[in-house]
């Protein structure tokens, strides 16, 4: 169950405020509200895909690996987020494994509810095409990225995207980040990222320190997204 406060939160929410009253009535009610804690994870890639997640707060990270365990895609759910949107009316399985980078707070919607409760509002059904069409082009963004031939581009440009994801919520992304992880993110090795990340630090372009991440020259980042 959810309270009269979490109702309204979700009806003001764009995934759900075009759903016709009578069919959002019957949707908060198979609604749940839960709290996660950090490390715990949300489902397993090829588990049944029977729930989204919308983060009311904290933040989730989502990784899928190759059949050798070799090769990996990540990426990162900031609060607010519905998840997981790709495969929406189609897929039966998750695709991939989202787990919680910090304690954070969520609502488990049903998906086959959800998906009919959608159907009914044409406006509803805008939104999620536009959702997956903003999905999409930061996507290409991404592989913009890795096809980059230098891989100390690569750590700049992956840095660059968290600036630009994260900018609205300040110069520091509000989640720990491993070295090892920046290292996924582009494609490269530890090593790497940390001889990028020192001159980086050298040069006062970040501050780096127990897997805080802060940009102290953010147009230096961003500059890469002029002109799109």
């Amino acid at each position: 169950m959810i309270t009269k406060d979490d109702y309204q939160l979700l009806r003001l929410h764009p995934a759900f405020a075009n759903i016709p009253v009578e069919f959002f009535d019957k949707l908060a009610i198979e609604i749940s509200s839960r709290t996660i804690s950090k490390g715990q994870v949300l489902f397993y890639s090829g588990d049944r895909r029977d729930r989204f997640f919308l983060l009311v707060e904290g933040y989730a990270r989502i990784e899928q690996f190759d059949s050798s365990d070799q090769f990996s895609y990540m990426d990162y759910i900031k609060k607010g987020a519905l998840l997981p949107f790709g495969g929406i009316f189609q897929d039966e399985r998750y695709h991939y494994t989202a787990s919680a980078v910090t304690d954070l707070r969520c609502f488990v919607i049903p998906v086959n509810l959800y998906e009919a409760c959608v159907q009914e509002s044409k406006e509803q059904l805008l939104y999620i095409t536009r959702k997956l069409s903003s999905i999409i082009e930061f996507q290409e963004l991404r592989l913009r990225n890795v096809v980059t031939a230098s891989a100390k581009e690569r750590v700049i440009q992956s840095l660059a995207i968290l600036c630009k994801d994260y900018e609205e919520l300040g110069d520091k992304i509000p989640f720990p980040i491993s070295m090892k992880e920046i290292a996924k993110l582009a494609a490269t090795t530890r090593e790497t990222v940390n001889q990028v990340l020192k001159n980086l630090v050298e040069n006062k372009k970040i501050h780096y320190e127990r897997k805080q991440l802060t940009f102290i020259d953010p147009d230096y980042f961003l500059r890469s997204f002029e002109g799109e």
